[in-house]
């Protein structure tokens, strides 16, 4: 979540402009916006990511059953498992809604089962084979960040310290908007600066262990491994 409030953040951007009178807060927060959105497809940022459990239905028609609707609108879905609690949970596979369409035309017409295969039609998942018990569907993915609104000028941006990004990349809007050319392209180059850092900052993993490419699948390895003449993956 960001540090500064909307409230702030406008004082911030009308400040850049010398107090103007002509940006209204709409204005600079509909610019605030479009910068939200453009930043959110930018990079898979950290802060976007959710994710939520989901209740198998079994209760009506095969037809519906096949259809699962998340609560969340999410940008990017990186997974999902079907979690069933007793050593039998699997990453469902996900293939294109025209190739679903062309292997299972009509999924409702065959046997229940456990899903094993999903595609993505209007933000709702479409399950293959339809579940045959109410297990959890759990859903790992990005959102988009939340738009922010005159009507609550105490909220924070989802994104995780970053006010200086859309502080900068706004002003480059209005500028842009106001026939300022020079200064939007100042000061979009210094947004650019500020998200070639933050994503340098997110790439930096302090706890992360570098492996052999041998060692990554094989979790730890037993010591003097390579007199283990079953290893395969190090003859």
């Amino acid at each position: 979540m960001g540090t500064l409030n909307l409230a702030t953040l406008i004082t911030e951007i009308r400040a850049f402009h010398a107090g103007r009178s002509d940006l209204t807060d709409e204005v600079i927060i509909t610019q605030l916006n479009h910068v939200q959105e453009r930043l959110a497809r930018l990079w898979q940022w950290e802060e976007l990511d959710r994710g939520e459990d989901i209740t198998l239905s079994i209760a009506g028609t095969a037809k519906t059953d096949k259809i699962v609707t998340p609560t969340i609108t999410y940008r990017d879905i990186y997974s999902v498992r079907l979690v069933t609690g007793d050593g039998q949970s699997q990453k469902l596979e996900y293939i294109a809604k025209r190739t679903f369409d062309q292997m299972f035309p009509e999924p409702e017409f065959h046997a229940r089962g456990s899903p094993s295969i999903y595609t993505i039609w209007q933000d709702k998942l479409e399950l293959y084979p339809v579940p045959v018990a109410a297990n959890t569907l759990t859903i790992r993915g990005m959102k988009w960040a939340t738009a922010l609104s005159s009507g609550d000028t105490a909220a924070k941006s989802n994104f995780d310290r970053k006010d200086d990004i859309l502080i900068y990349w706004a002003c480059s809007l209005l500028w842009d908007r106001l026939g300022e050319y020079e200064r939007a392209k100042r000061f979009f180059g210094v947004a650019n600066q500020m998200i070639d850092q933050a994503k340098d900052e997110q790439e930096s993993k302090p706890d992360r262990v570098i492996k052999p490419a041998f060692e990554a699948g094989r979790g730890t390895l037993p010591a003097n491994y390579w007199f283990d003449p079953f290893i395969k993956s190090v003859r």
